[in-house]
């Protein structure tokens, strides 16, 4: 039981440390309000306009930001770890970049040549996993949070909980009428 209670503490903490990652560091905003701005404006859009649905086109420019933010996080961590370049191509900070490059690679030709389902696709490529997934690679690599199955708890979470408070406030938000829709 001990083991739960501290892992649970800890999970809450990792938690604490992504959600007030940019509080931390300030350095950060500058990658990371872009982030969450899209994110909550785009699910506040498709709140709106229920009819419309993410597209092929949409989820291929979702995954170029990974691939933009993965170059930023490059950038910081060649620029911010000292110890040569053997040092910093076996840091956290490194390995956390390139895993976003490449889920970014990925996920591009992924939709760009269609080869799973849309169904799959628009979930693995909508705003909220992708701005989500960026926002704490950005998050952990700026404040140098370990990437360690804790942090990868806290991420899921963080997007459960997001996923459930936009899933709320579409509720209430108020729905576009029928001359919006008719008008695009």
């Amino acid at each position: 039981m001990a083991f739960f209670v501290f892992s649970i503490k800890l999970l809450l903490q990792r938690f604490a440390e992504l959600v007030g990652g940019p509080f931390v560091n300030s350095s950060m905003l500058w990658i990371a309000l872009p982030l969450l701005v899209t994110l909550i404006v785009m699910e506040l859009y498709f709140g709106r306009y229920k009819k419309e649905k993410l597209g092929w086109n949409t989820a291929l420019t979702n995954t170029l930001v990974l691939i933009f933010v993965s170059l930023n996080l490059f950038q910081r961590v060649f620029t911010t770890y000292e110890g040569g370049f053997f040092k910093v191509i076996i840091s956290t900070g490194f390995f956390v970049s390139l895993l976003v490059f490449i889920l970014g690679i990925l996920l591009f030709l992924t939709d760009f040549f269609h080869w799973i389902s849309k169904k799959i696709a628009f979930v693995i490529s909508a705003h909220l996993s992708v701005n989500t997934t960026a926002y704490v690679a950005v998050v952990i690599v700026y404040n140098q949070l370990p990437l360690d199955f804790m942090t990868i708890l806290a991420w899921l979470l963080l997007i459960i909980l997001l996923g459930i408070i936009f899933f709320f406030v579409k509720r209430v938000e108020p729905k576009a009428e029928s001359k919006e829709l008719s008008d695009s």
